[in-house]
């Protein structure tokens, strides 16, 4: 990596003109309270804010409402396919400027691992994108062993992104979701994966949580407290909760999983949030992330901001726009290392 190497966004969503047309054609027309027609997105336009807040590349994925619709399956397999297709296209016709996060059409469990073998052998994505629930079954449900298993196997990096929560447990407050219940939606999710043993069962997964981890770092000491000596499987023994709580004075079993997660910038500023995710997380565990184009107008303000309100050093701003990313993601330095021998 070069000394100028531009950030790698984690948090960077496409709306191709078809996704839209399809989801229209079955009544479908928000993303988490907010229509989609405000959105007026291509991939000239991404580029063009992207060079602006000097992202060199954006990992592509589709925000909520997702491409699993009950109603539909074969319309939904059909839906991840093409998106996955033109993440794929994106990325060859723009060479080191997108990535992808492919689309799995989960609950259906053959379907997603089928899915999941084309596009990360077939098509060579860069990861997953998996939401925090499909259908009100969140992440963790022992229904998505099978397909946790293969991620596993394969070392995958998925990006968890919050998607509207069942329709009976949205509160009835005048507010688009995704002000209040998308960053909550992250934290049930994580929640879910922790009670079931997930995050110990599968520890080759590499997960990336949208929007900072949600409420997961201001309430990590209460959240593994809570959780994590209640697990289904792989819960601490009687010896290790007495040395986590006696010795170490917390929960540090469940706070050593929550550390092991990577957290992205989209849509955190404010000293407060900053310090909280970085004395929480660690400057190793924070990924760059802009949430756009949903955050276009406030997204440049918020990437700015990760200076403005902090004194981290100057090696930890590096990492959290790049180098933690080349860890995950050293396929992008190859490219910009071929760019510039070119």
């Amino acid at each position: 990596m070069t000394n100028d190497a531009k950030r790698i966004d984690v948090h960077h969503h496409i709306l191709p003109e078809f996704y839209v047309e399809r989801l229209k054609s079955i009544g479908v027309t928000k993303a988490l309270g907010v229509d989609l027609s405000t959105f007026d997105w291509s991939p000239e336009k991404a580029l063009e804010i992207m060079d602006k807040m000097e992202i060199e590349t954006g990992i592509a994925s589709i925000s909520d409402p997702g491409i699993w619709f009950a109603a539909d399956a074969e319309f939904s397999v059909s839906l991840a396919r093409a998106c996955n297709e033109y993440m794929a296209e994106l990325r060859d016709k723009y060479p080191g400027r997108f990535g992808g996060f492919a689309c799995i059409p989960l609950p259906d469990k053959d379907a997603a691992l089928e899915e999941l073998h084309y596009a990360l052998e077939e098509l060579k994505l860069d990861g997953v994108c998996l939401m925090t629930h499909y259908n009100g079954v969140y992440l963790g449900d022992p229904g998505y062993d099978a397909v946790f298993s293969e991620l596993n196997r394969r070392k995958t990096v998925c990006f968890v992104h919050p998607i509207d929560p069942p329709v009976d447990a949205i509160p009835n407050i005048d507010l688009p979701t995704s002000v209040i219940e998308a960053p909550f939606d992250t934290t049930r999710a994580f929640a879910n994966l922790m009670l079931q043993g997930v995050l110990n069962k599968y520890p080759d997964i590499s997960y990336i949580l949208a929007h900072g981890g949600g409420a997961v770092p201001y309430l990590a000491w209460r959240f593994a407290a809570g959780v994590k000596y209640q697990q289904k499987e792989g819960k601490p023994g009687f010896l290790r909760t007495a040395y986590d709580f006696y010795i170490k004075n917390g929960p540090e079993s469940g706070l050593n999983d929550l550390r092991r997660l990577y957290y992205d910038t989209a849509l955190v500023s404010g000293s407060y949030a900053l310090d909280t995710l970085y004395s929480f997380a660690g400057p190793d565990h924070i990924v760059f992330g802009s949430d756009l184009p949903f955050a276009k107008i406030i997204a440049p303000k918020v990437a700015d901001n990760i200076k403005r309100y902090t004194r981290f050093p100057d090696q930890d701003y590096e990492a959290i726009d790049r180098g933690n990313c080349s860890r995950l993601f050293p396929q992008f330095d190859a490219q910009l290392r071929k760019g510039e021998a070119a």
